[in-house]
């Protein structure tokens, strides 16, 4: 007997649209995202993290969402959260250089895909368990998410390939709203990043095979009350890969929760050129580049959308709007000549736009462009900010 069919794909992504991650409603907060993009956007999101740090915007973030190697940058500062201390009169850290910048930019020099991809490629072993053990004895050291802070709450989004839904990995709880909730789950934090940042093919998937009965339906969720599939057979290997592949911009878990959403994105920008190759393998590829662009712009463009609508609608802080949203957007790609307030850092427009083609690696990408990564990412996401947000007014 085969499993039933949804009625229609509307009907499952209306019940997507209705879900309740955590019993909350939107609120006023403030919400942070980070983006895929390899030791690119690693380096580029821990430059854009010092700068909030300094604006007194980082003290304040109630929930950071992210996806692929964004989760890198966002689990270490998981993992040395209650090490900055308390905040000073400013709302910064004064010891976030040496307790999380300094150690980034060191283990963004270590080599890691080609060689555990290669590793992975023996019988007794995958791609997905090498990353992982790399990311723990570089960088993570046994951290598990039960040791995690309450606020801001870590959420770690990976791509389930069974449900073709967003899988949180946080420590409240891990799942997706088709196979369910696994509560307070006593796992690696490294376990939770390799799955957010195991990219297709070659680093993904990673199996999550946990004990029967560990995943337990969602509130209102029954298995068999009317749900598209049952959940049981998918519940003892979950199959997952990168966060990037379902959002890589890693809104999801905040735009239905926060008012107000600070964006950064190091991924690469689509490359527009008259060389495109027509061989099978070269094609499909490049279909695939333009389908994930064009996915990607659509979220961006809504985004842009609701921060216009609340500048539209001269909202105040501390109001709850279901469309509009406070905040702003920065990528990698922005072109600096057109965010430009008062004291801003003068930005080569050549050199981002050389930054933003690096390639997307798990690998060093040099001494000099990885600290002008940093540099970049400090530079724009504070041009950016001090356009489109009223600091002073969360002060």
């Amino acid at each position: 007997m085969t499993d039933p069919l949804p009625a229609s794909p509307s009907a499952l992504a209306e019940k997507s649209a209705d879900f309740s991650w955590d019993g909350h409603a939107l609120e006023p907060g403030i919400a942070l995202a980070l983006s895929g993009g390899g030791f690119r956007a690693m380096l580029f999101h821990a430059g854009a993290l010092m700068r909030l740090n300094e604006l007194g915007v980082l003290s304040m973030v109630a929930r950071v969402s992210s996806v692929s190697s964004g989760s890198i940058a966002s689990g270490y500062l998981a993992c040395v959260w209650n090490q900055l201390g308390t905040p000073d009169a400013a709302g910064s850290y004064a010891q976030f250089k040496e307790k999380y910048l300094e150690p980034i930019l060191a283990f963004s020099r270590e080599k890691i895909d080609v060689g555990d991809i290669l590793t992975g490629l023996l019988p007794w072993t995958s791609a997905a368990e090498q990353i992982e053990g790399s990311y723990d004895k570089f960088l993570f050291h046994g951290a598990n998410l039960q040791a995690l802070p309450d606020r801001p709450q870590f959420v770690f989004c990976a791509t389930n390939m069974q449900t073709g839904v967003n899988f949180r990995f946080s420590k409240a709880y891990a799942g997706d709203y088709v196979i369910g909730r696994l509560a307070d789950p006593d796992l690696p934090l490294t376990t939770a990043v390799t799955a957010s940042s195991a990219f297709p093919p070659f680093l993904s998937p990673l199996m999550l095979a946990l004990p029967a009965g560990s995943f337990t339906d969602w509130p209102g969720q029954a298995a068999g009350a009317g749900e598209v599939i049952d959940p049981t057979p998918l519940r003892t290997r979950v199959l997952l890969t990168d966060g990037g592949v379902y959002d890589n911009h890693g809104l999801e878990p905040i735009v239905k929760r926060y008012m107000t959403l600070f964006v950064s994105d190091g991924g690469a920008p689509f490359a527009r050129t008259a060389d495109v190759a027509v061989d099978p393998i070269r094609q499909l590829q490049h279909v695939f580049d333009v389908t994930d662009n064009q996915v990607r712009s659509l979220r961006r463009r809504d985004l842009i959308n609701r921060y216009q609508a609340a500048k539209n609608a001269n909202l105040q802080a501390n109001v709850v709007d279901p469309y509009a949203r406070f905040g702003t957007y920065w990528g990698i790609d922005t072109d600096p000549t057109k965010v430009n307030p008062a004291g801003a850092l003068p930005c080569s427009t050549a050199t981002a736009h050389k930054l933003a083609a690096l390639p997307t690696r798990l690998s060093d990408l040099g001494e000099t462009q990885s600290k002008q990564l940093i540099n970049w990412g400090y530079a724009i996401s504070d041009k950016c900010i001090r356009t489109h947000y009223n600091v002073a007014a969360i002060q």
